[in-house]
């Protein structure tokens, strides 16, 4: 039979080769296997071993022919070993599933196989396993490629990835001892690991987004945790004093080099200690960890050269601002910081407040320090956990770890006194209400907690961060299974056609409790009704106002393009009307809802339509590409707006076109999704940004109030 030489061939031509084995009585996929030793394990003690008959397993990586002889390399877990094929020391014994030379032609290189035979040398002085007895454990039916031609293949093929690469292997074997090491540490240091919940009901310990999803038999919302710490803290309350967890948090920000949804966290906490006690006990367990993982303490990483055995210089957050821009972060105007910070060529987007500007400024700063640091004395503003300086109640007994200009580890002297804590949770309150949505949540349980009592105790937590810093790589480099889209190959789809449905399928939705008046027979509800849906599901000021916006300029196309006013206006508003409350099912929640109610399928196919990605429905008609183009180019020009005096007023298409090519600008912002909608369209990218700043023009004094 002749195979093609594409994927799909290859397979085909493995395939028949398993149908043969079988057909032989040899079963391609055997539960049992024998190892006596590792590769590495030959090598390192050939001089016993060799003449001896031994049993080794692995996988076949690569096969010479020369004749009567045949060639491989066996690699396992620990190396390789070469093994040899002889035709006469070959033995055939097909009821114990003993392959013999005639059926040598069904192996390929990637199938897994048991041989046994003597250790040896081949003339040319390599170790060698002479086989006498070879048996097939797992038939590969796929070729193993040479290399990956994009680099995400490899995060997304973890298994081809260490099969053909065994550093990387080597790598995760040197993250697995990272983390040995620092539990041994801790557990050394009379600290004991404890577990504490993923799912809260109120999440906290950090500034950051957090996943939400449903509690189905509780029928109750939680949250994936941010940190560990205020359940630590509870522990402590209750009468542990020396404790640490190591395990996953969850953020749901950015992706880059530095920082992943998901990632592991070591976080302690240490009763009748302040934070100049940990300060120590950070230090030297960077120190030993880095001996006993490295065997040295000097490393070179983002264009920085640090040695952990130098002593830890102590930086002071305020002083270092005043030095470096002149700004007391207590006394000088926000318009003032935020003019410095403009000049740095950085755009804030989002909420702006002090605590957001005054770390923006420091961030600035740390770009240039190679450490080991402390970075000390933090305002109390931007350390809501932190206990206050007796002398200067401004700022806190935090501490940061500063290596190769980030900050990879933060700690405090805890707050336990419950009416500055909760003092401190009302200004985080203050500052999610105005829509920083990473401000800290109220957790009043907590500080009911605190008002039973808890020691003074400090904290310190540090994630995997510093094992990417330490080896010098990106995040998704040093993380197993890095977070990507779903992505299924077209060669994959050809290969099980007609036995795999690839369409997304999604769960059934629970239905909603309440329906809003229906007050059109085409099932389109009034824009005042849509407008109290807005209000009862989107508790967000910023998200209303992006629901308005979108709404306005939809509008706006719907005279362009002959499309129902109405239709379009309230097809914009509640493009989002989930995503507050469900951001994880977003807009699938919210199409459920609309299908329930009746409403047009133009509405719903838009509203699907404009986050593919999640839905797999795609854009058909102009209603859809206008939602899409409109969508995330809103939010841009937002942010665009937040920066200059007069808002949109006096705004150019030209300078708001340079800001959408600034991928730096606004970074959250889907250019990609705004460029499919405008080709969808097929409309000029400069026109449609002036269209929307005409719309939002109209609308300045509402979006700028």
């Amino acid at each position: 039979m002749n195979y093609s030489d594409d994927l799909i061939g290859q397979r085909q031509q493995r395939m028949d080769a398993v149908k043969k084995l079988r057909e032989l009585g040899i079963n391609p996929y055997p539960a049992k296997a024998k190892k006596d030793h590792p590769n590495q394990y030959i090598h390192a003690h050939f001089s016993q071993l060799e003449n001896k008959e031994i049993t080794l397993t692995g996988r076949l990586m690569a096969r010479r022919e020369h004749g009567k002889l045949l060639f491989g390399d066996l690699v396992d877990q620990s190396g390789k070993i070469q093994i040899c094929l002889r035709q006469d020391i070959l033995q055939e014994d097909l009821k114990l599933s003993y392959l013999g030379w005639s059926q040598l032609s069904y192996l390929d290189v990637g199938d897994f196989l048991q041989v046994t035979g003597k250790i040896g040398k081949t003339q040319a002085g390599e170790i060698t396993l002479f086989v006498k007895h070879l048996k097939l454990l797992t038939k590969s039916l796929r070729p193993l490629p040479n290399s990956f031609a994009e680099k995400d293949q490899r995060f997304r093929k973890r298994y081809l990835d260490f099969t053909l690469y065994s550093k990387h292997r080597a790598l995760f074997a040197r993250k697995a001892k990272f983390w040995q090491v620092s539990r041994e540490f801790m557990k050394t240091h009379g600290f004991i690991e404890l577990e504490t919940p993923i799912l809260e009901l109120v999440t906290g310990g950090a500034d950051a987004k957090p996943f939400t999803t449903h509690h189905n038999a509780l029928d109750q919302d939680f949250y994936l945790r941010i940190s560990s710490e205020l359940f630590q803290k509870r522990l402590i309350g209750g009468g542990f004093e020396k404790i640490f967890v190591l395990g996953p948090n969850f953020r749901n920000e950015g992706i880059d080099d530095e920082h992943l949804q998901e990632y592991y966290q070591l976080e302690w906490y240490w009763a009748y200690a302040d934070y100049r006690d940990n300060m120590m006990l950070v230090r030297d367990l960077f120190r030993h960890v880095a001996q006993e993982v490295y065997g040295k303490t000097k490393f070179t990483t983002r264009g920085h050269t640090f040695d952990l055995m130098a002593d830890w210089q102590e930086i002071d957050y305020s002083q270092i601002i005043k030095q470096k821009f002149d700004i007391d972060i207590f006394q000088t105007s926000e318009e003032k910081m935020l003019e410095t910070i403009k000049k740095q060529g950085i755009e804030l987007v989002g909420a702006v407040n002090r605590n957001r500007i005054v770390d923006n400024l420091w961030k600035i700063i740390r770009k240039s320090i190679a450490g080991p640091a402390y970075l000390i004395k933090h305002p109390k503003f931007n350390s809501p956990l932190a206990k206050s300086i007796e002398n200067n109640p401004q700022l806190t007994e935090r501490f940061q770890v500063l290596i190769a200009g980030s900050e990879l580890g933060s700690g405090y002297s805890e707050i336990n006194d419950p009416i500055d804590q909760l003092d401190r949770f009302l200004e985080q309150q203050k500052m999610r209400d105005a829509g920083d949505d990473e401000a800290q949540m109220l957790d009043i349980d907590f500080v009911e907690m605190l008002e039973y009592g808890m020691p003074p105790t400090s904290g310190y937590g540090h994630s995997e961060r510093i094992f990417w810093f330490l080896e010098n790589i990106t995040a998704r480099e040093g993380t197993l299974f890095p977070q990507l889209k779903q992505e299924i190959e077209e060669t994959t789809k050809k290969i099980y056609q007609g036995q795999v449905n690839f369409s997304v399928k999604q769960p059934q939705k629970e239905k909603m409790q309440t329906q809003p008046t229906v007050t059109k027979a085409t099932g389109l509800l009034s824009r005042e009704e849509a407008q109290k849906l807005v209000e009862k599901h989107i508790q967000n000021d910023y998200q209303c106002l992006h629901a308005l916006m979108v709404a306005k300029s939809l509008e706006a196309y719907a005279a362009v393009y002959g499309g129902d006013a109405d239709l379009w206006y309230i097809t914009g508003l509640l493009h989002d009307l989930d995503y507050y409350e469900y951001p994880q099912e977003h807009p699938n929640k919210a199409a459920s809802w609309f299908k329930e109610w009746n409403y047009p399928k133009e509405l719903i196919q838009a509203v699907a339509a404009h986050a593919q990605d999640r839905t797999g429905v795609k854009p058909q008609s102009k209603l859809d590409f206008t939602l899409i183009a409109c969508d995330e180019l809103a939010g841009l020009l937002y942010a665009y707006s937040l920066m200059r005096p007069t808002g949109f007023v006096g705004m150019e298409a030209k300078s708001a076109k340079k800001k959408f090519k600034d991928k730096a600008f606004a970074a959250k912002v889907n250019r990609q999704e705004i460029q499919k909608g405008i080709d969808g369209l097929q409309i000029d990218l400069k026109e449609h940004i002036q269209k929307l700043i005409d719309v939002y023009k109209q609308m300045s004094e509402f979006i700028n109030k």
